[in-house]
C-alpha cells in the first residue's frame, strides 16, 4: 500500500511539472510595453538638447560618421526629438539597417537608435526618422 502511495506522488509531482510548463502566456516579451505613442525625445534620460556627440554607422558599408558640430546636432534633434516612436516587441527582427545612430553626452552612449530599433527595443518602423538620419549622415564631413 505504501508503494502504490509513493507511485501516486511521485506521478501527481510529474503532471504538475508538465502541465505548468505547458502554461500558455498572455504577456508580450517585454513586460509593460505599450503600443501607445511616444516621442522620440522621452527614451532620453534626461535632456536631449544636451547631446554633445553623435556617431552613425551606415549600414550598408559599415563606414562610421562622427560629429560634434553643436549646430548640426542641435539642428537634427530638433528635427527628430518629437517623431512619434511605437515599441513593438512583437516585430521581426530585422537583418539589416540604413543607418544606426549613437548619442553620446561627455563621452557616455546615452541613447542607440535604428529605424526599427530604439535603445535595443524593437519599434514599428519609422521611415520619417530613416529620412532624417540618411540627411545627417550626408551633412556629416
Amino acid at each position: 500500500m505504501r508503494r502504490y502511495s509513493l507511485i501516486a506522488l511521485m506521478f501527481a509531482t510529474v503532471m504538475v511539472l508538465i502541465l505548468s510548463g505547458c502554461q500558455s502566456s498572455n504577456q508580450p516579451d517585454q513586460v509593460g510595453v505599450s503600443k501607445v505613442p511616444k516621442e522620440l525625445h522621452t527614451f532620453y534620460p534626461g535632456d536631449i538638447t544636451q547631446v554633445d556627440s553623435i556617431e552613425m554607422m551606415s549600414g550598408s558599408d559599415g563606414t562610421k560618421r562622427t560629429t560634434t558640430d553643436q549646430v548640426l546636432i542641435q539642428e537634427w534633434i530638433e528635427k527628430v526629438s518629437d517623431l512619434e516612436i511605437v515599441l513593438d516587441p512583437d516585430q521581426e527582427d530585422s537583418t539589416g539597417v540604413l543607418f544606426h545612430v549613437t548619442m553620446f553626452e561627455q563621452g557616455k552612449e546615452v541613447l542607440y537608435m535604428t529605424p526599427t530599433n530604439m535603445n535595443h527595443q524593437r519599434i514599428q518602423p519609422q521611415l520619417e526618422l530613416a529620412d532624417r538620419m540618411s540627411e545627417l549622415y550626408d551633412a556629416i564631413e
